[in-house]
């Protein structure tokens, strides 16, 4: 199927202002066409569905755009053992790694994933 960008805009729950805010970030490739005989067609729709999706999940565009071309950064978390405790670590955005208790791993998982929230949006700016 092919779109006009009203058309995709609307389909995919966005303005005709994203779509052409996110071909010029390279996170959606150039319709077919040009002007008002330009086309998108269903792989444009699934694209913006995935950028949506991501987005829900905090990842910034940048990121999104490394991700969705195939850049991407791999999330560690390991679990490891003392004498007395088991801590995990994790890999928060490829520089900046922390361990926590796997006890408090439930009880504070809002607390981790704001740090981890406040140190992604640290390395963006």
């Amino acid at each position: 199927m092919e779109y006009r960008v009203s058309e995709l805009a609307k389909e995919a729950g966005v303005t005709k202002r994203t779509i052409h805010y996110y071909i010029s970030k390279g996170l959606l490739m150039p319709p077919d066409g040009e002007g008002v005989n330009s086309t998108y067609s269903e792989k444009h729709l699934e694209r913006i569905k995935k950028i949506k999706e991501l987005q829900k999940n905090d990842m910034p565009l940048n990121k999104i755009r490394d991700n969705l071309n195939g850049k991407t950064t791999t999330k560690v978390k390991t679990v490891e053992s003392t004498s007395t405790k088991t801590y995990i670590r994790e890999d928060v955005c490829g520089i900046f790694e922390m361990d926590y208790l796997v006890e408090n791993a439930e009880k504070y998982a809002h607390i981790i994933d704001n740090v981890k929230k406040y140190v992604k949006k640290m390395m963006e700016d």
